[in-house]
């Protein structure tokens, strides 16, 4: 829709086709039968922004409020979607540029989903399409590659600290945080990784050969043993990747082996 300015006591009335449209059609979406959006409204948090970029937004896109454009009235400057860290919402109607429409920051809303989980979060490479998965809005139905998700729900704690996973929907790798080891009692750092999303155990590794030297610390998928301590889990099935963080503050190898004699 667009924006029409306040008028005053005074001004000259002038019909305007455009804004009898925009009435027209605010009131044709009340209608019983063709009510938009498909829930009631009681619970759910609904903003008027506007679309903020030189593109269309359709409707149930998630986007980011713009953080280079002004309000304008009581709309939010909107762009689409591209960091889950920022404020972001899933927008009503479609919205070509500059036009105004409805944005969702809480409660039901119906989007396109893919691949399989009890929760769904935007995809950054696509943000009409959700990937589910383990993080993000729960999942209330889906069916047929559409769905309802809850927006502002308490999701599953977010887990942030040593050797945390998570996936990157757009790169499609499984990004493990960094953190610590201790290996015979010494204490080093383990740099964080990007990997391949597979299913197995994801350990942080290191060696002892037979001189008493350790191997750089890695993370990687293997199997858990005096090696390779497991600090989490991947699963991937089709499109959808479910990670769990097994919260481990330090990951401790302790390991003998036979040292060559130096005369």
């Amino acid at each position: 829709m667009a924006y029409f300015p306040d008028v005053t006591n005074g001004d000259t009335f002038l019909p305007n086709t455009l804004l009898s449209n925009n009435v027209r059609h605010i009131v044709n979406s009340m209608n019983g039968f063709n009510a938009k959006p498909l829930f009631a409204t009681s619970g759910m948090v609904r903003v008027q922004v506007f679309n903020n970029t030189s593109n269309t937004i359709d409707a149930g896109t998630a986007v980011n409020f713009s953080e280079s454009g002004t309000m304008c009235d009581n709309a939010l400057p909107v762009e689409l979607f591209t960091d889950i860290a920022k404020p972001w919402g899933v927008v009503v109607n479609q919205l070509k540029t500059k036009a105004l429409g409805g944005c969702i920051i809480s409660g039901p809303v119906a989007v396109t989903l893919s691949g399989s989980g009890g929760y769904a979060a935007p995809n950054k490479s696509n943000p009409t399409t959700f990937t589910r998965g383990t993080t993000g809005a729960p999942v209330v139905f889906a069916a047929n590659g559409k769905g309802v998700i809850l927006l502002g729900a308490s999701a599953q704690d977010t887990y942030d600290g040593p050797f945390a996973l998570s996936y990157d929907t757009e790169t499609k790798k499984l990004k493990v945080a960094s953190g610590y080891m201790s290996r015979n009692g010494e204490f080093v750092s383990v740099a964080a990784r990007e990997l391949i999303a597979s299913t197995g155990i994801v350990c942080a590794c290191s060696t002892l050969d037979s001189v008493g030297s350790w191997s750089t610390p890695e993370l990687k998928i293997a199997t858990p043993n005096k090696n390779n301590f497991p600090v989490g889990s991947c699963k991937v099935s089709g499109e959808a990747v479910t990670l769990c963080s097994f919260r481990v503050p330090v990951a401790i190898l302790i390991v003998t082996d036979v040292c060559s004699t130096v005369n």
